[in-house]
């Protein structure tokens, strides 16, 4: 089995803690490992004028450290778990069971791609028939895996739809292009731009991923895989937050399970998007149907269920179901809390947020 690792922070964390259990899984992934983050950048210091790390700021540019052993044999494996030097806010690791493509450094993940002055990084879990994925495009594999091809199809696919910069609708874009690739086979993966932290869930939910919220005060922990406990208060700065993904549980925490093909999108060690639930995001101006769907909110003293939202309004059912996705994610309105359906679902019901009302 192939496992992956993802961490977003608001600042640059010490990543030795959880690749202290993560590596511990090596034995069962006896094919490769592989680290990619995104270092700590300089910026310059106004009373010095000399440039110094930033720890709330990241290069564009990645560093990656991987090889076609196990992390047991490995003296940098076992050299990286204590190594003060390594800090970053964006971490990526993969362990490797091949399933496709020789052992060698070449089909090692993660692998790295530039794309609008951006060092994408991707590491994949499960099997994708790479016949079906065919694209023209600058972007071609390597090495002979089928996860580096799923890389390059899906730069390929962002680079043709023009994204530059994510927002709210290439979230749902991509969630949609995940959702296409992941008919081809079984599909977990995580990747990023060096900003954005994206993990996707296979539909099928094959090698089930979790994800835990770090936060102060953490206490102290016992990591499952070897029974080493470690005080995070003394490990971590006290204004450091952000979210742990992973294949299985590091530690004996409660971890948070993705749902079947669940994007979820963190930044600066928030969780920003997910295609199954909605986010509370900062403002932005609503559309005419978003609008549509204020004005009907406003209307009713209590709360309104998708489906009658729908019938109010002038747009399709899949029009209403994005225009409600993008009002939760700017924070105009809210899904009630007794509701036991997705926010996608028809009988969903929203109301508008008392916080935003003065501004609808």
């Amino acid at each position: 089995m192939c496992e992956l690792l993802g961490l977003s922070f608001n600042i640059s964390i010490k990543p030795s803690i959880s690749f202290t259990g993560f590596r511990s899984k090596g034995e069962q992934n006896p094919d490769g490992w592989g680290i990619a983050y995104y270092p700590v950048a300089y910026t310059k210091n106004k009373s010095s004028g000399k440039y110094v790390p930033n720890k709330y700021k990241s290069e564009k540019s990645a560093q990656i450290i991987k090889e076609p052993i196990k992390p047991e044999n490995s003296k940098l494996s076992r050299f990286l778990i204590n190594h003060q030097k390594i800090e970053s806010k964006l971490i990526i690791s993969h362990l490797r069971k091949s399933t496709k493509g020789k052992k060698n450094h070449t089909n090692t993940h993660p692998f790295s791609r530039e794309l609008y002055g951006k060092e994408y990084v991707f590491a994949h879990n499960g099997t994708i028939q790479n016949k079906r994925l065919s694209s023209t495009g600058k972007f071609t594999p390597i090495g002979s895996t089928d996860s580096e091809n799923i890389f390059c199809y899906l730069l390929n696919c962002i680079e043709e739809h023009g994204i530059a910069q994510w927002d709210f609708e290439s979230f749902e874009w991509l969630s949609n292009k995940l959702n296409e690739i992941n008919e081809n086979g079984k599909l977990n993966c995580i990747f990023s731009d060096s900003e954005y932290l994206f993990c996707y869930q296979d539909n099928n939910l094959f090698n089930k991923l979790c994800y835990i919220n770090r936060k102060p005060p953490n206490g102290t922990i016992r990591l499952s895989d070897n029974d080493l406990e470690i005080d995070l208060d003394e490990e971590k700065d006290d204004n450091q937050t952000g979210y742990v993904i992973a294949t299985k549980k590091l530690t004996d925490e409660n971890w948070i399970d993705f749902e079947p093909g669940e994007l979820l999108v963190f930044k600066n060690g928030s969780l920003i998007y997910s295609n199954k639930c909605y986010i509370e995001h900062p403002n932005k101006n609503p559309i005419s149907i978003e609008r549509e769907i204020l004005a009907v909110l406003r209307s009713h003293s209590h709360r309104v269920s998708l489906n009658h939202i729908s019938q109010l309004s002038s747009g399709s059912i899949h029009e209403v179901k994005r225009a409600i996705n993008s009002l939760l994610f700017d924070g105009y309105i809210r899904q009630d809390r007794r509701d036991r359906v997705s926010c996608n679902h028809e009988k969903a019901t929203f109301y508008t947020n008392p916080i935003k009302r003065n501004y609808i």
